[in-house]
């Protein structure tokens, strides 16, 4: 019998062995030696059968819509000692095995979560900031996933010695997928300009923020490499806007929920460009995890909320925005030439000091968050 393929990785799957089953025409339940108890429905478990997906690539091969409404389950048995589960369907007279381990790691919520738990931080991450060498990213798959797995928990992480020449930010960010190319093109020049068509392109200083809340989807990671740094000023700041949303939550729950439930316009014009995108600052998943910030005064739209709702936003806005910016939540640092500052962008918030004298001139680029976490389920996979 096919035994099911493995179609969803975990990062640190929880070691159940299953210790026993039982089961009816609706539902099987496997108990583990852990003393837990997983249930897997008959139409869950029939949709998942080995002989459903293409033996190469894992891809279903067939519709949900091709199950029959009254699948059920005739037999079930487990081989405690083969780790395997078979099973008889009805009415198809279906037999097919399910692996043990396949299982472990597929058990429906809340026993199993595949999802690790970012790490938040305050103005102490100045110490502790992931650091990593260019040169021995690109031979060292070890050092690469370290850095990897930083970008992914801490939301930010910073590269050194990255060659000090124009066009090298897009070569940094191809160690962990693909550039994102926008309407600034592949990468953009982030230097002061006479005329600037947005804020960044000039030598004041910058809020806190997230990048292109007006687009949708909002790019995933941004880069940002030092080529030049002789002025005067221009220091980088950071905060992490999931830490001040678990801040929000747990002191000001109403204004939590206000920012959540309304969605806001974020717009950036330019000549030849109009970009609009809807969205609330927090955003949270189906189980009110928070999975994305957008914070950008200087892109939101004017508020189009019902003017009732119109005082309680302002101070849920302004509350989150303090929290964001609260001496102990901010990280400052210099980038010196070679320095090359990663961050996600629907996570961390970035901004600088304003700056004179001399020159600043950084090259920056996007990537998608998606890519990242697909190359490290690559490389620990062959860890």
């Amino acid at each position: 019998m096919p035994i099911n393929p493995p179609l969803r990785d975990v990062t640190q799957p929880r070691e159940h062995t299953a210790a026993s089953i039982r089961y009816n025409v609706n539902c099987l339940h496997v108990r583990w030696t852990s003393g837990e108890i997983s249930a897997f429905p008959a139409l869950w478990l029939r949709d998942n059968i080995a002989s459903a997906r293409h033996r190469d690539n894992g891809q279903r091969i067939f519709d949900a819509m091709d199950l029959a409404q009254d699948t059920a389950i005739g037999t079930a048995n487990l081989d405690v000692n083969r780790q395997t589960v078979a099973v008889h369907f009805k009415p198809d007279a279906l037999n097919t095995e399910f692996d043990a381990v396949w299982l472990a790691r597929h058990a429906l919520p809340p026993h199993i979560s595949a999802a690790p738990e970012p790490r938040v931080w305050d103005n102490t991450m100045n110490g502790r900031l992931f650091r990593a060498n260019f040169a021995t990213l690109e031979s060292n798959d070890d050092a690469l996933r370290d850095w990897l797995r930083a970008i992914r928990d801490d939301g930010v992480a910073l590269l050194h010695g990255v060659p000090q020449q124009p066009g090298q930010v897009c070569r940094a960010a191809e160690l962990i997928g693909y550039v994102r190319e926008t309407n600034y093109g592949r990468l953009f020049d982030v230097v002061q300009e006479e005329q600037p068509d947005n804020l960044a392109f000039s030598n004041t200083g910058l809020g806190l923020h997230t990048d292109n809340p007006y687009r949708d989807p909002v790019p995933g990671l941004q880069f940002l490499h030092c080529l030049e740094a002789s002025a005067n000023g221009g220091e980088s700041l950071l905060s992490d806007g999931f830490r001040a949303a678990r801040e929000l939550r747990e002191e000001w729950p109403s204004d939590f929920a206000t920012l959540t439930q309304h969605s806001v316009l974020f717009r950036y014009q330019a000549p030849g460009v109009d970009l609009q995108a809807r969205a609330p600052l927090i955003e949270t998943d189906e189980h009110q995890r928070i999975r994305a910030v957008r914070y950008n005064n200087r892109s939101i739209a004017p508020l189009d909320l019902p003017a009732v709702s119109v005082d309680r936003f302002y101070g849920a806005y302004r509350r989150f925005g303090q929290a964001l910016h609260a001496a102990a939540a901010v990280v400052s640092f210099s980038l010196q030439p070679g320095d090359l500052l990663v961050v996600d962008n629907q996570r961390v918030l970035h901004g600088r000091r304003g700056f004179s004298g001399g020159r600043r001139h950084l090259q920056g680029c996007y990537a998608d968050q998606d890519t990242l976490l697909s190359r490290l389920r690559i490389m620990e996979k062959s860890a």
